[in-house]
């Protein structure tokens, strides 16, 4: 135990024999101790050097212990607290150093259209839980999803919002139609601020935004910038229009147009969607707005809203 007082074996069995029973000499010890009068006279002399023994008259005693070791242990008690502290001066150094390597290794940049193509599809297919995306033209993955099918037929929810501008595209080039009639929850927005897919609660993928520009992408799998991306899609997805309205006395029509009400299409841009003249359209807007019992278009969102026709 006092090794780390820097003693010896012997010196510390010659220090608590002499703590137990003093001794009237060297030659006593050594005889208690069995062991030559050489050693112990080496041994003693050492103690008393550094203050472990004394010679008091014709005896040798063992300095009281707390005297004895209390400065060595002080020293050491200071020696540990500097080490302490250069110990978390180096962590805090780690921290910092790991946290850079982090974020790069957090971030991976993804260039090609094959391989972002390759990349997006690989994605859908292992997502477990949930696809978030924000959708703006132009698209970097186009034509048929079969990834996104597979997947939404697995279960995975998918939650979209599309930029309003896609939404005015003749016919239905973006399949909204087979999302919708297979259970996607979407919902459209005047403005989508950024292209992004979140799968599940592990990664974020952003396309790039130029159509000139060799196609790219980042991958994010962790830290707080993936938290940062989820907190975007949900702060999009709760500003944007529900789409179809939703309700059990409207017909899949008037759903679709109630919802482009809501999202602040004209009657002209609503009859360019649905493929029916101006006048047919403000007249089943007239007939939305009797259903309603109101006298307004701005009345009738109101009352969808508070109906929960939204």
């Amino acid at each position: 135990m006092l090794g780390t007082h820097g003693l010896d074996d012997l010196e510390e069995n010659a220090y608590l024999s002499l703590l137990r029973l003093p001794a009237r000499d060297e030659r006593e010890l050594a005889e208690r101790l069995e062991r030559p009068a050489a050693e112990i006279s080496a041994a003693i002399e050492r103690l008393v050097k550094e203050g472990f023994v004394r010679q008091a008259g014709d005896r040798l005693l063992a300095v009281q212990p707390d005297v004895a070791f209390g400065p060595g242990l002080l020293r050491r008690h200071g020696e540990v607290q500097r080490m302490q502290t250069f110990i978390a001066a180096l962590m805090e150094e780690y921290r910092e150093r790991s946290a850079l390597r982090d974020t790069r290794e957090a971030v991976e940049v993804v260039i090609g259209a094959a391989e972002v193509r390759a990349r997006w599809h690989h994605l859908q297919r292992t997502a477990q839980r949930e696809v978030r995306t924000l959708v703006k033209q132009p698209l970097l993955v186009s034509g048929e999803n079969q990834a996104q099918k597979a997947a939404m037929a697995s279960g995975v929810v998918f939650r979209t919002v599309y930029e309003r501008a896609m939404i005015d595209e003749p016919g239905d080039p973006y399949e909204l139609g087979w999302s919708l009639a297979n259970g996607e929850l979407m919902r459209i927005a005047t403005d989508v601020p950024t292209k992004l897919v979140i799968l599940d609660e592990r990664a974020a993928f952003i396309p790039s935004m130029s159509a000139s520009a060799e196609p790219a992408a980042l991958l994010v799998t962790s830290g707080a910038l993936l938290d940062v991306l989820t907190w975007v899609f949900e702060t999009v997805w709760a500003g944007a229009v529900p789409f179809p309205a939703t309700s059990d006395t409207l017909s899949p029509q008037d759903q679709r147009l109630l919802s482009l009400i809501i999202a602040g299409y004209t009657d002209l841009a609503i009859s360019k969607q649905f493929g029916l003249s101006h006048r047919t359209v403000q007249r089943r807007v007239s007939q939305l707005i009797r259903l309603a019992g109101v006298e307004t278009r701005l009345q009738l969102i109101w009352h969808a809203a508070k109906h929960d026709w939204l």
